[in-house]
């Protein structure tokens, strides 16, 4: 677990929350309590119960200043950017979160807000071990439909829908990720050449990144904690919902770190099938491996640059991805 004060989400005051419940709700609006709700990494997250008894979800971007210490991919607009991938993504309302209210303007505070709805039903690791075998099974194809269904979004660009840059070449992005991860090596004191060796493969391999060409709709998070599932009557799990979008962009749909031959940790081996499915098939293409590792090497960058942000080891995980780069290093 993070080290308490060890670069975590900065917490609102309850007078900031108090502002924004009025700002939401009307100035006869009460806040009753705000209880914090633990995981998050950016975002300061409460589940606020008002004094009518109405319970909702309040997210609150770190500021400019926060952001601007974090590693380079972290941003105190991803509130915004998540509501556009929302738009985006409209034939998938059912499983997104409902805003309420936000504030972008930074009228109360100094920092974006939204509060939405509280996403029914439960993280599916909180109910993994009361499933058996084919109830999990179950829960991971609904859950590789609903990718299926957000990759056939498309987009004009590769990048984030707003606020971030966008890349008419998919390498182009790839290499800003790079670039940005070798920045943060160099200020988190993490070993820099590693990290310049990964920029180097990467754009020496970016013909085989711009074998993709069209941008499409990624969740760029889409963890097992950010899938909610309830339990109908028939004691059958049901893809409720999906949270946190923020790092939601066009991108390559094989980035998602989903696929067979691509495992972040995000999806318990035994259930790859069952995803894929739900996802209809993954066909494989040229270039499949390359990018995959260079996406994993990526991946574990953005874990590995989090970690010593929040002063935490990060030592099993850099040998990991030096293993990564060495293979990647194998393509040329």
């Amino acid at each position: 677990m993070p080290v308490v004060g060890a670069n975590q989400p900065v917490s609102a005051t309850s007078d900031e929350i108090e502002a924004i419940v009025r700002r939401a709700f009307g100035s006869h609006a009460h806040l009753d309590h705000a209880e914090s709700v633990g995981g998050g990494q950016i975002n300061d997250v409460r589940m606020i119960t008002l004094a009518t008894g109405e319970r909702h979800i309040l997210r609150i971007a770190p500021s400019d200043a926060t952001a601007a210490r974090g590693p380079s991919w972290f941003t105190p607009h991803g509130l915004r950017r998540e509501q556009a991938v929302i738009a985006a993504a409209e034939s998938l309302g059912e499983f997104l979160p409902v805003t309420i209210a936000h504030d972008f303007d930074r009228a109360e505070i100094d920092r974006d807000w939204v509060i939405q709805e509280v996403m029914p039903g439960r993280p599916l690791p909180d109910l993994d071990a009361t499933l058996d075998e084919q109830a999990r099974a179950s829960s991971w194809e609904q859950v590789g439909k609903f990718t299926n269904r957000l990759h056939s979004t498309k987009g004009s660009y590769f990048g984030p829908p707003v606020c971030g840059p966008t890349f008419e070449r998919w390498s182009d992005l790839v290499a800003s990720d790079a670039a940005g991860l070798v920045r943060d090596a160099e200020r988190f004191s993490l070993p820099v050449s590693m990290f310049e060796q990964l920029a180097n493969l990467s754009g020496r391999l970016a013909p085989v990144l711009d074998e993709v060409t069209t941008p499409r709709l990624t969740h760029s998070d889409l963890s097992p904690g950010h899938v909610f599932v309830e339990i109908d009557d028939a004691g059958r799990p049901v893809l409720s919902g999906v949270i946190d979008l923020e790092f939601g962009r066009f991108a390559d749909p094989l980035s998602e770190h989903l696929p067979p031959k691509f495992d972040r940790g995000n999806m318990p081996k035994p259930m790859r099938s069952t995803f894929l499915r739900g996802y209809g098939g993954h066909v494989p293409a040229s270039g499949d491996d390359v990018r995959t590792s260079i996406y994993l090497a990526i991946g574990l960058s953005w874990v590995a640059t989090l970690l010593a942000y929040q002063r935490r080891s990060t030592q099993p995980l850099l040998t990991q991805l030096r293993a990564v780069i060495e293979r990647l290093g194998e393509h040329l």
